[in-house]
């Protein structure tokens, strides 16, 4: 009797592990498919995001030295008592001439224009922007250089920054055949705008279908 108990009790023994080990199994294999599809879905989102990339900075990017050039004020006038009265307006004329034909050169100076992206969205401090950098653009990490107003020390190392961007994660719809992402552009503190861009596939092809304003500063 206490042979046959034993055997039985080993026969439970032996299911009971085999119930274990499955559950193992499916369990692992959950987590094995769930992480392939993360997986998936991530290398999807970057292969599209790869070939929109450049053509949705094209479309939203406004040129700091463009959007910061002003003609210079004149000179302060102060009384006798050193009160401030107003501004020199002799030469005024001549500085908005003067603006006017250096903005005009600034037009026609649209190669190796820098872009400082921010590591948010897809991208993040260990992509390889510079894979992206074309005849017009040359990106740049902002980790790069320390934060600091108006971007002063990009302006001092790169006489062609035009901005900072930064990109958040492609929404797809449910057939990945459309998506929709927000764009940022900053030329300094209270200087920037903001996007939503719909990119459509067509004939295999993403291309940006819609690019909507969202904010302004």
């Amino acid at each position: 009797m206490g042979n046959r108990n034993a055997y039985f009790f080993f026969l439970f023994s032996i299911v009971s592990k085999m119930k274990q080990l499955n559950i193992i199994i499916i369990f692992l294999t959950f987590i094995f498919f769930g992480c392939e599809k993360k997986v998936s879905e991530l290398e999807f989102e970057q292969s599209v995001f790869d070939e929109v990339f450049v053509k949705i900075v094209d479309s939203t990017y406004i040129d700091k030295r463009l959007y910061t050039c002003f003609p210079e004020q004149g000179k302060p006038i102060y009384d006798k008592k050193g009160k401030w009265i107003g501004l020199d307006s002799i030469g005024h004329k001549q500085r908005d001439i003067e603006c006017e034909i250096k903005r005009t050169a600034l037009k026609k100076d649209t190669l190796n224009l820098v872009i400082v992206i921010g590591n948010e969205g897809i991208i993040n401090s260990q992509t390889n922007i510079e894979k992206y950098n074309n005849k017009k653009f040359i990106f740049k990490h902002f980790t790069e250089l320390p934060k600091v107003e108006e971007y002063i020390n990009w302006e001092s190392k790169y006489p062609k920054f035009a901005g900072a961007m930064s990109f958040s994660h492609i929404k797809f719809d449910a057939k990945k055949e459309s998506g929709i992402l927000e764009v940022s552009y900053s030329c300094g503190g209270k200087c920037g705008l903001g996007y939503s861009v719909v990119i459509k596939k067509i004939k295999g092809k993403w291309i940006i279908a819609k690019v909507k304003e969202t904010w302004i500063s």
